[in-house]
Order: structure tokens, then C-alpha cells, then sequence
């Protein structure tokens, strides 16, 4: 039987055995925290094409009820303290929005709207969505106008769990003719 006479180096082994075991805790400790991490990042990432989703849902239901002229369509998008700022008019808030696009598609013609988003940012519960548009209308018996401009639209995460937009922003870049003109 072999026996240890030097009690040094019974206390080294120990050492260098506890040193081990921390080593593989602190291991074993990173590879949980990587896990949660990564765990975090994949409900982020689902979230987050969630909420890309919703907002891609709204722009379609916008631009389907512009294009099928109804106003209440539209309004059903917004937030209830949901507001439009149009150029030249003050803002107009939600309980006036489907009276303002109603006012328009009732001075008559064909009304057709599309957009084209560049850019939508999504943080926590607000999305902020940037691009163009060109809205048209064709007139009995005229030709074809064509307004184009850029639009910025802030949608929120609801209680509900659904999204709506909160603000909705649009200026001209060829502005409408004059009315008779």
C-alpha cells in the first residue's frame, strides 16, 4: 500500500480538485447564462416578426379600404386616441378620421392608393413604419390625378394584444391640383 507522507501534497491534490470542481460549476454556470441569453434573443426575434407582421397587416388593410373607398375601414386601424395630420390641416382625431376620408372619396371618382414602406423600426411596444405613396383618383369624364409623398406612420401595441396606428403623417410631394383647377 502506497501512503502519502507529505501532507503538502495531500492539501495540493485537494486544491487542485476543488479548483477543478469550480472550474466545471463556472462552466457549466456560462453555459446556462448562454442559454438564457439565447433563449432571450429567439422570443425577441419571434416577437419581433410578430409585430412585423401586424404592422404589414395594417398597411394592407389601409390601402385595401382606401382603395374600396370606405372611410369606417380605415378608421378601425387607429388607436382610439389615434390622430392623421394631413398637410395644410390640423390633426384629426380618431373620431373624425372616417369623416375625412369618407369626405374625400364622396366628392366622387376612383379611388386607388399605393405604397411602397422603406423602413419599419420596431422597438418594445411602438413601430415606426417610412415610405411613399401614390394615391390617384380618376374623375368622370377627366384624366387621371396622381398625387405622390411620403408618409410616416407610429403604430402601438395595444392591451388587447393587437396593433393600431397611434399616428399617421403624410405630405405631398406632388401636391393635388386645386379644386376646378
Amino acid at each position: 500500500m502506497y501512503r502519502v507522507r507529505a501532507p503538502w501534497l495531500m492539501l495540493a491534490a485537494a486544491v487542485l480538485l476543488t479548483g477543478c470542481a469550480q472550474e466545471e460549476a463556472a462552466t457549466a454556470d456560462q453555459a446556462q447564462v448562454a442559454e438564457k441569453a439565447k433563449q432571450t434573443a429567439e422570443k425577441k426575434m419571434e416577437y419581433m416578426k410578430g409585430a412585423e407582421k401586424a404592422v404589414d397587416e395594417i398597411e394592407a388593410a389601409f390601402v385595401a379600404a382606401y382603395n374600396a373607398e370606405d372611410g369606417a375601414g380605415i378608421a378601425v386601424l387607429f388607436a382610439s386616441d389615434g390622430m392623421i395630420a394631413p398637410p395644410g390641416l390640423v390633426s384629426i382625431e380618431q373620431p373624425a378620421i372616417a369623416a375625412y376620408y369618407n369626405a374625400q372619396f364622396e366628392s366622387g371618382g376612383d379611388f386607388t392608393l399605393e405604397v411602397e414602406r422603406e423602413e419599419l423600426v420596431v422597438s418594445g411596444k411602438t413601430s415606426v413604419a417610412w415610405g411613399g405613396y401614390a394615391a390617384s383618383v380618376l374623375m368622370e369624364g377627366a384624366e387621371t390625378v396622381v398625387t405622390t409623398g411620403r408618409y410616416g406612420v407610429v403604430s402601438r401595441l395595444q392591451k388587447d394584444g393587437s396593433w393600431k396606428i397611434y399616428r399617421h403623417l403624410f405630405n405631398y410631394i406632388t401636391p393635388p391640383p386645386p379644386p376646378g383647377g
